[in-house]
């Protein structure tokens, strides 16, 4: 007769077992989910997932894929340490509204051929007609609101007109922009935080005070691994430096460290992160 080999089980939902339940590199089986356990000792016993169908992800001992799906089109980033998330897309700050004329009109508004409402900020949109490139101000056309671009001369039936408007707003890269408001004028107080893995971080910072004005410059900020190293330069400001800057390594992040001239300043960055 065949033998039968059965390793420890469990038919319970979500029931695992704990190092007190098995051997070094004993395995175990949840029968309700198909999930195999191990026990491995790497200077301290833990249980493992092993097999296709894990609670949990870990790549590596470093990387922790979440446990649910995300929304519609979302997708997958990293916080630089090791934890990865869903988040919705960065936009891209632009949206085309593209309108096919059939009948005479200056007005361009309301519902385009993809039954997007016009929008825009005034100052940022361009408009085409059947792809030349039209002048606002009123020589082509005005925008005469958030809503409405108005023609100078008729478009006629066939035509094509493209509203390309840009969001004023737009972040470039989404989850590289940043705002940070300090109450105090205590020293050294955390501006940024990243993993030492982004070797060269270029910033663009901007602060903002009430009463002292604005301050704005770049940084250049470097790391080994140990020690952090900036290099601050292009210093512009209204009326007085609103801030001074440090950097160091601490618990596997490079930091950016402010000291504000003022209390309640308010600090606005963009960086460019290189591994």
């Amino acid at each position: 007769m065949a033998t039968l080999i059965q390793f420890k089980r469990s038919s319970t939902q979500g029931a695992a077992p704990s190092t007190g339940d098995l051997s070094l590199g004993e395995l175990a089986v949840n029968t309700y989910h198909g999930r195999f356990y191990t026990e491995k000792n790497d200077g301290s016993a833990a249980v493992v997932e092993v097999g296709s169908n894990p609670s949990t992800l870990t790549v590596n001992d470093a990387f922790s894929f979440p446990t649910s799906d995300g929304s519609s089109n979302q997708i997958l980033k990293t916080d630089g340490s090791g934890t990865i998330s869903w988040t919705d897309q960065p936009s891209s700050g632009v949206t085309n509204f593209t309108y096919t004329i059939t009948s005479t009109t200056t007005s361009i508004t309301g519902s385009d051929d993809n039954s997007q409402t016009l929008s825009y900020t005034a100052g940022t949109e361009q408009v085409y007609i059947n792809g030349v490139k039209l002048v606002g101000g009123g020589a082509d056309y005005t925008a005469t609101s958030s809503s409405t671009i108005t023609l100078t001369e008729n478009a006629l039936n066939g035509d094509v007109v493209e509203v390309v408007a840009i969001t004023e707003a737009a972040n470039l890269v989404q989850g590289f922009f940043t705002t940070v408001s300090t109450s105090t004028t205590t020293s050294d107080q955390v501006l940024s935080s990243n993993a030492i893995a982004n070797k060269a971080i270029k910033y663009v910072i901007n602060a903002t005070h009430s009463s002292a004005g604005t301050h704005a410059a770049e940084v250049l900020l470097i790391n080994d691994g140990s020690s952090a190293y900036f290099v601050q330069y292009g210093d512009v400001y209204s009326d007085a430096s609103l801030f001074s800057l440090s950097s160091d390594v601490n618990s596997g992040n490079m930091r950016l460290l402010v000291t504000p001239a003022n209390t309640n300043t308010t600090f606005d960055t963009f960086q460019i992160r290189l591994t």
